[in-house]
């Protein structure tokens, strides 16, 4: 059985305005405008991302029940890659310059290196990563199980293309503005200042000042207390 790729680490997002309702068809309809399409026969070096789902990780099907994450609505999106080796190219390059006796050209290793495109990309599959996610509708809030770069920047194209709002990644300022805060304690959340707690070597310094004052015995309650 299926499960939410949860390992590592999660990022937090937040988005403003509506979008369809998970519960709704629209919902699979707009993930299915943005769905994963295969690049597997593919004779050039490419990426392509969409959603899909646990059931069917292709990427041609969407339903109601394939969403269901529990808490949550489970997204899931497809990210594949498709790259000429570099073991590859090196091997027949080698050989080239070896039966020639002499190194190649900047001009003979591009045409070489595009020979090798077009004869083995379509023949390599590409390598294939899966991310999932899971939307808290009421919320507006939704929890990315990644923390690459490069997964939360195709999450949120893929996002704002199927539902056409953009997401704002969680801080802490945000997330308290969302706990229901009444007006007069929003106000001061958002003009709080942030404090820069000391050092470590200079909070060190301070707390065996502390404890050596403690135990002065030229203390003035410390030499009371001895008499």
């Amino acid at each position: 059985m299926a499960a939410i790729r949860k390992s590592g680490g999660v990022v937090a997002f937040f988005w403003d305005g509506k979008i369809a309702d998970p519960r709704d068809q629209a919902f699979c309809d707009a993930m299915a405008n943005r769905r994963f399409r295969t690049i597997e026969n593919a004779a050039s070096e490419e990426i392509s991302a969409g959603w899909v789902t646990a059931l069917d990780p292709t990427g041609d099907s969407f339903g109601l029940e394939d969403l269901d994450g529990g808490a949550g609505t489970w997204l899931r999106f497809r990210i594949d890659k498709k790259k000429l080796p570099m073991k590859w190219l090196q091997i027949h390059r080698d050989a080239a310059e070896k039966s020639r006796g002499k190194k190649l050209s900047a001009r003979e290793r591009r045409e070489l290196k595009d020979d090798l495109m077009d004869k083995l990309l379509p023949r390599v599959l590409p390598s294939v990563q899966l991310v999932d996610a899971l939307l808290f509708f009421d919320k507006k809030t939704v929890l990315l199980f990644a923390t690459s770069k490069s997964a939360r920047e195709v999450f949120g194209k893929l996002f704002l293309e199927s539902f056409g709002v953009p997401l704002e990644r969680a801080n802490p300022l945000q997330s308290g503005l969302r706990v229901g805060l009444d007006e007069a304690t929003k106000y001061e959340l958002e003009r709080a200042e942030p404090v820069r707690w000391p050092q470590a070597e200079k909070a060190g310094e301070l707390a065996r000042a502390a404890r050596s004052k403690a135990v002065d015995p030229t203390d003035a309650d410390v030499a009371e207390a001895d008499a």
